[in-house]
């Protein structure tokens, strides 16, 4: 019998948080993940690990669910070819489950939309809607516009504009957390 009493929750998918520092500038200076299991504590836990480092920083979430399995077995051939990566393995199970083929389910696309103008809003809206395929699944609004998730659709028209992004496999905005201790506030 084992004397581990840490909660575990056995899933096939997660979501992965990516906290990211963010300088005056607007530049990156430093990156935090955490596995989002979806038990509705990991953004509270991640925010407050956030704040007591301090500083600026942008929380963002996986657009597309992880395969736990296909990141397990990334994993250990890893840790077979590269044994002194046993020190860090959770940054390394991190990096196993953002794998560019360890999606999971069906695949999502992410409309970035630099503008809050709704004229450009209402095209982009018109754009994915007419593309017979396009199926809005969620939108959420970013520091610069906001962003769509959508079902895998013809892009082409609605990345004519000259504000619109695609990522097939990115990381949507979730919220900010901003240092109170410079006058700022959350």
């Amino acid at each position: 019998m084992s004397n581990n009493r840490e909660r575990r929750d056995y899933t096939e998918s997660v979501h992965v948080l990516m906290g990211l520092m963010r300088s005056s500038k607007g530049e990156k200076k430093a990156c935090i993940r955490s596995v989002d299991r979806e038990r509705g504590d990991e953004l509270k836990m991640l925010e407050a690990r956030l704040k007591i480092i301090g500083g600026n920083w942008r929380i963002h979430r996986t657009v597309n669910a992880r395969d736990v399995e296909k990141a397990r077995k990334w994993l250990l051939k890893e840790l077979i070819d590269h044994p002194e990566k046993g020190s860090f393995i959770d940054s390394e199970w991190r990096t196993a489950l953002l794998q560019p083929g360890h999606t999971y389910g069906q695949k999502r696309f992410m409309l970035d939309v630099d503008t809050k103008d709704k004229d450009q809003i209402d095209e982009v809206e018109r754009r994915i809607f007419e593309s017979r395929d396009g199926l809005t699944v969620d939108k959420h609004e970013s520091p610069n516009g906001w962003h769509y998730i959508t079902l895998p659709f013809d892009t082409r028209k609605v990345c004519e504009l000259e504000f619109v992004t695609l990522l097939r496999d990115g990381y949507y905005f979730v919220k900010e957390v901003i240092d109170e201790t410079v006058g700022n506030k959350t």
